[in-house]
């Protein structure tokens, strides 16, 4: 069954809203699933390149890029705070495991002469 160019993009909008909710969420562990709908709604797009005028009508009616923005920032941002956050964890266990080796070292101080 052949869906009109404008379910198609009509269903793009929706896989990216629902990106834009997952993200929202913190759901990451869905989101691969989601970004790989998107894909695939994306090559069917990319397939129809006799129809080029018409994708580019319903992009600009639908405000799709609008959608794309946001996802393509929200993602930006998330991937910042995610990386923050590997930095944090990274700085903790080194410090950790500096005092963790403290009372292995020699103790020269600790005996009587």
């Amino acid at each position: 069954m052949v869906n009109s160019v404008e379910d198609i993009l009509m269903s793009y909008k929706k896989c990216t809203e629902h990106i834009i909710e997952i993200l929202k969420r913190e759901e990451f562990d869905s989101l691969k699933d989601e970004m790989e709908k998107r894909q695939c709604i994306l090559d069917n797009i990319i397939s129809l390149g006799d129809k080029k005028n018409e994708v580019k009508n319903f992009y600009k009616k639908f405000a799709i890029s609008d959608i794309e923005n946001e996802a393509r920032e929200l993602m930006q941002k998330k991937a910042v705070l995610i990386k923050e956050k590997l930095k944090s964890i990274s700085v903790k266990k080194t410090a950790s495991t500096a005092y963790g080796n403290i009372g292995s070292s020699a103790k020269i101080f600790s005996q009587k002469i």
